[in-house]
């Protein structure tokens, strides 16, 4: 599917490390799928197919092989955006 920026929302994490020290990780909440902006293709427009801001959001580089793959990374299917996926079935 051409024409769709896959994003992924993070879920911030942490863990003490040591007394004063804290590291911040983040593991996948959701993915979702943006269309790319009209003035750079490259880059997401403001907000997802859903309505989230993108600038909130991490890119991911996962981009479909072909006609009849997911729009998201395959091994994050039970994290996909149902929001985004209806979105872009009604397109």
């Amino acid at each position: 599917m051409s024409g769709v920026i896959v994003l992924v929302e993070l879920e911030s994490s942490t863990e003490v490390l040591d007394a004063g020290e804290v590291d911040v990780g983040a593991r996948i909440r959701w993915v979702h799928a943006a269309p790319p902006d009209p003035d750079v293709p490259e880059d997401p427009g403001p907000v997802t197919f859903c309505g989230i801001d993108t600038r909130d959001l991490e890119r991911e580089p996962y981009r479909p092989a072909g006609p009849g793959e997911p729009w998201y990374p395959p091994s994050q299917r039970t994290r996909r955006c149902r929001a985004c996926e209806a979105a872009l079935k009604a397109l």
